[in-house]
């Protein structure tokens, strides 16, 4: 089964309040010091990933996510950043700003974790999902051709579409949790679903039938930096 999409999704860098376990949420936060680095790591990690190929870069519109993306785009010019609400982290009503060892009962205007998962769901699902049908299509095309998907001189003529996300430890957990639990992706043979640390990079593989495979989750190898543990926005 060809694979006509990858996807690279990225954890933003380290903010003073990922250090001082601060719960953000949608909360617009910088990155700190340490974050810009991580995220100049993340950028040499994925250096080589020709996104210029017809791929393509999203963010969430918060600016850690947002300063994360733009960092790693510095090596790809040619590549157009779109921001998208649909990918902040999740709304933590009163707990935003506060400590998260002083979190207590849940607010009553707490993003609901039903709508959280519809929301990163309903984003890959509309985004996505157009990238592979398109690159299946090309596909296709090439199949039908006198030389099917070998190019000149037994070089690939057929280059998946390779996808840039930056968005947030909560949601890409749940974003994640929700693909592997509906059957649309499957974890690959020793990938497992844990917690997702700054600027760490997981990959998933589209196939042209639309399933996909999560190839890594939350890979740290490019950092060779101290990494905060703990998420304080994830409930």
């Amino acid at each position: 089964m060809t694979v006509v999409a990858k996807v690279y999704i990225v954890r933003h860098g380290e903010t003073d309040h990922n250090r001082q376990n601060i719960i953000q949420g949608q909360l617009d936060t910088p990155l700190n010091a340490a974050g810009v680095r991580q995220a100049e790591l993340a950028a040499d990690a994925l250096e080589d990933v020709p996104f210029e190929a017809g791929g393509a870069a999203y963010s969430s519109d918060l600016q850690r996510a947002r300063k994360t993306a733009e960092i790693i785009l510095e090596k790809h010019p040619g590549v157009k950043l779109e921001v998208a609400e649909a990918l902040r982290e999740r709304h933590m009503g009163d707990w935003q700003g506060g400590s998260v060892h002083n979190r207590g009962n849940p607010p009553p205007n707490l993003e609901p974790i039903v709508d959280f998962m519809a929301r990163s769901v309903k984003w890959w699902n509309e985004t996505l999902t157009k990238h592979a049908q398109r690159k299946t299509a090309e596909l296709k095309t090439l199949e039908s051709t006198q030389n099917g998907i070998e190019g000149k001189e037994g070089q690939p003529a057929f280059e998946p579409a390779h996808i840039l996300v930056v968005s947030h430890g909560g949601l890409i957990g749940t974003l994640v949790t929700n693909l592997v639990g509906s059957r649309k992706v499957r974890a690959a043979e020793g990938v497992e679903i844990g917690r997702c640390f700054n600027a760490s990079i997981s990959v998933i593989e589209i196939h042209e039938d639309g399933k996909g495979v999560l190839v890594s989750y939350a890979d740290t190898t490019h950092l060779n930096v101290d990494l905060v543990q703990e998420n304080a926005d994830v409930q």
